[in-house]
């Protein structure tokens, strides 16, 4: 099972999980699902229409509707492209299998439909680990074994986020690889008066940075910043599938599985707390809230394409999304390592995650859904979602062909799996959307002045400790 670091061997290999296991639903009330239509078929149409008689009837079998919801937006525009592929011929036509899929499908939407008994087929949507350990996603062991993919084609540590307790809950898909760079922009560093060609290894360096690209007007409005450590993959903490960079960064294993303790009260984890808050303090919290409120100039890339935000802490997939929605800012997009505290200079640190299509047990077919993860994992659909949104899957045979020459940036990346010294995966605490949601709230009374880091780790186990036990894990 997968823990806090991995060897850069479980990045680049793989095995075979163990057999497949049940696990048993938790019982609750069902409200009343939400229903979710996809754009390609309208609401009450019929899905198919029987064949008009000749001489005699004739039975056709109407094809079996497979639901795929996915959390991305965009997914959808798709769609055509995909069903015109051999590759759906071969998973949908010739199974005789009709593809539904809704993007852009809203948390609470979501969860209601999975509390109802009336989720999707398939879907993805970040909470992987509790849909495992609650038992509402069938194990694909079997599924896995008998059809056309193989676990050894899978990057290990992708794979292994798949598993619980020895089954595998779901498979790799969509978007995968290495969550960690420190983007930034050439063009506005060297107009800073920095060097582009050395970019900041450590906190104090960035630090330093952040200070030389932060700007204000004369009337005092924030009107360019340098880092704001906590946007992006930056803010991470206990996501499941992208770590927990600010642990990751001081080197703390914020979670002891074979003990099932918390190691959040870290002198590490404070001082993590205090630095990055200090970049916030440098912007001003308020200034930060409204420069994010400007269309445009938004976090996960929205204000680095608009040329207002010089570096963001970022995966892979920065380099291509970039180059799709802002080409010219792409070509002085630059990527180098995540930057590390003074006493950890020379660690070169790489996260192993992604996301993963899951199957629902309460859904009408999600066993033939597997199909889903065979269509996601070929060679054609991978290169239209590359194309189209630059994410790359799992697939060992599939990275090692990728040419990163279009998406400027995405060089350093590929080349991180080998450069790397210190690798981490996902933490598999079963309480980790509880102890994401703390980690925002008490980081923002840091940089406000209103705790200490000392304060706000103490208050995190605190916090994650109660609910722990009141969940009845301790």
């Amino acid at each position: 099972m997968n823990g806090r670091k991995v060897s850069r061997r479980a990045f680049l290999s793989a095995s075979v999980l163990g057999a497949a296991g049940v696990m048993a639903a938790a019982c609750a009330p069902k409200p009343t699902p939400v229903p979710v239509t996809p754009k390609d078929t309208p609401a009450g149409a019929a899905t198919s229409q029987p064949p008009t008689p000749t001489t005699a009837p004739v039975s056709v079998k109407e094809p079996t509707t497979i639901t795929y919801w996915t959390f991305w937006g965009g997914f959808e525009e798709m769609l055509d492209e995909w069903k015109a592929t051999d590759a759906y011929k071969k998973f949908f036509d010739e199974r005789n299998l009709r593809l539904d899929m809704a993007s852009n499908v809203p948390k609470e939407t979501f969860l209601a439909n999975l509390a109802a008994g009336t989720p999707p087929d398939a879907g993805v949507r970040p909470g992987y680990l509790e849909f495992m350990v609650r038992g509402v996603v069938i194990p694909v062991d079997e599924l896995l074994a008998a059809s056309s993919l193989k676990a050894d084609d899978f990057i290990e540590a992708n794979l292994n986020l798949c598993s619980y307790k020895g089954s595998l809950y779901g498979i790799p898909a969509n978007e995968c690889f290495v969550r960690r760079g420190l983007c930034y922009n050439a063009r506005m560093v060297a107009e800073a008066g920095l060097d582009p060609d050395k970019p900041p290894v450590t906190w104090p360096e960035v630090l330093e940075w952040h200070k030389a690209l932060t700007k204000f007007d004369k009337a005092g409005n924030l009107v360019q910043i340098g880092l704001d450590p906590f946007d992006a993959e930056g803010g991470s903490f206990a996501w499941y599938n992208d770590g927990s960079f600010a642990a990751e960064s001081w080197g703390v294993d914020w979670w002891d599985e074979s003990t099932s303790t918390f190691r959040l009260n870290d002198p590490r984890l404070a001082e993590a707390f205090d630095t990055m808050g200090e970049f916030v303090k440098i912007i001003g919290p308020d200034n930060l809230a409204g420069f994010r409120g400007v269309a445009g100039q938004g976090g996960w890339g929205g204000a680095i394409e608009s040329e207002v935000q010089a570096m963001i802490i970022e995966g892979y997939w920065a380099p291509g999304e970039t180059a799709i929605n802002a080409p010219e800012v792409s070509k002085v997009l630059r990527a180098t390592w995540v930057p590390v505290p003074e006493n950890r200079r020379g660690v070169k640190l790489q996260f192993a995650g992604g996301h993963m299509v899951q199957f629902f047990k309460d859904a009408k077919h999600p066993k033939e859904a597997f199909a889903v993860a065979e269509f996601l994992n070929t060679k054609e659909i991978c290169d239209i979602i590359f194309k189209r949104n630059g994410w790359l899957p799992a697939l060992k045979s599939y990275i090692a062909t990728v040419d990163p020459s279009p998406y400027p940036g995405l060089d350093f990346y590929l080349k991180s799996v080998n450069e790397a010294n210190e690798w981490w995966t996902g933490q598999p605490c079963e309480i980790t959307e509880f102890v994401d949601a703390q980690y925002e709230p008490l980081i923002e009374k840091v940089y406000r002045g209103q705790m200490t880091g000392a304060e706000a780790a103490a208050e995190f186990q605190r916090l994650c400790e109660m609910e722990y036990k009141a969940q009845g894990y301790a």
